[in-house]
């Protein structure tokens, strides 16, 4: 009961300290995103329209760990909280968790397939509907295809707070959460990474005739590998709480919810590093950002055509677009399908 009533703060610390310099970095980089969709084709493709969802999925997760989970803990709050939390307050402070964990979950592994596809079948049904894919149709999958999968979790409703706003759950529904966040993120981590084995493989085989432009493809398969090594220690997190669980271990299950920030904190405050390390076109423009630069269209214009002429030539991505019109245009750049 110790370990449930005195919980180690040190977590939450370290999760403010993480928040300080990556919260305003990662709104930076997304406010940076959406301005470049607003004057540039090269950013309305597939994959920058996912990584957008992916954007707002940790930018939510974040938000609403602030309100739910650590504003209850506020004194001018907690009493609001405490009368309120029949009307799935208290629900949505444990409930939020999962639902935004598997939200992550699908949308690093529709970025790992994205990638997988364009690189190595550029020229198939599939691919090609992907390519073509609407940003309306992209959003819809994004959210509906997570939200399905945490129905199970969402319809819980019975939680209380305890007198010092810890949360108190049925064991049952514990054990069966955590053993479900255990099996989802270990099913992301085994797909993703098949997909970039064989990527990898596909790599090594065919690295003498891949042109330019796929070689920039490749580089964005590195960024998004990068972020996929965050669901690993994730799953090493849900593997300790599920072990614990299932053994009705109590404290250690209320220790393992104390670092809950800090692993919330690494699977979303990653993506921007790795957009900012592993994305040099997207660096650029955020660089061009802070020093109140205007976006140059024409540098987009010109890349987009200089890559159409140079898959024309190439061996394996002249292929990869099956747009006409204007749509080629957009589809033949070099980098963001």
């Amino acid at each position: 009961m110790s370990d449930a009533s005195d919980p180690p703060m040190w977590p939450l610390m370290v999760f403010y300290g993480m928040s300080i310099i990556s919260l305003p970095l990662y709104i930076l980089v997304f406010a940076c995103l959406l301005r470049l969709r607003c004057v540039s084709a090269t950013y309305n493709t597939t994959f920058y329209s996912i990584l957008l969802q992916h954007c707002i999925a940790d930018l939510l997760a974040m938000i609403v760990f602030f309100i739910a989970v650590d504003a209850r803990y506020y004194p001018f709050l907690k009493e609001y909280y405490f009368e309120y939390q029949k009307y799935y307050v208290a629900a949505a402070s444990y409930n939020n968790i999962y639902y935004f964990l598997y939200i992550r979950c699908t949308g690093i592994v529709f970025l790992s397939i994205q990638r997988y596809l364009i690189i190595t079948a550029p020229t198939s049904l599939i691919t090609h509907k992907v390519q073509n894919a609407s940003k309306l149709q992209i959003i819809t999958v994004y959210w509906i295809v997570p939200t399905l999968i945490s129905i199970v979790v969402l319809k819980d409703y019975k939680f209380t707070y305890l007198e010092n706003m810890d949360i108190m759950a049925d064991q049952e529904v514990i054990k069966r959460n955590t053993l479900m966040a255990l099996i989802v993120v270990s099913l992301t981590c085994i797909l993703c990474s098949s997909l970039y084995g064989s990527l990898f493989y596909y790599i090594r085989r065919h690295t003498a005739g891949f042109s330019r432009s796929l070689r920039r493809e490749v580089h964005l398969a590195i960024q998004v590998f990068v972020l996929l090594l965050a669901f690993f220690a994730i799953l090493v997190y849900y593997g300790f709480q599920n072990y614990f669980s299932q053994t009705q271990n109590t404290g250690p299950i209320f220790y393992m919810r104390a670092l809950y920030p800090m692993a919330n904190g690494l699977l979303s405050y990653i993506n921007p590093f790795c957009i900012l390390f592993l994305n040099k076109d997207l660096a650029y423009q955020v660089m061009k950002s802070v020093t109140c630069r205007r976006f140059n269209t024409s540098e987009v214009h010109i890349s987009i055509v200089a890559s159409n002429s140079n898959k024309n030539h190439g061996k394996v991505v002249h292929v990869g677009s099956t747009r006409t019109d204007e749509s080629t245009v957009v589809n033949h750049n070099n980098f963001v399908l």
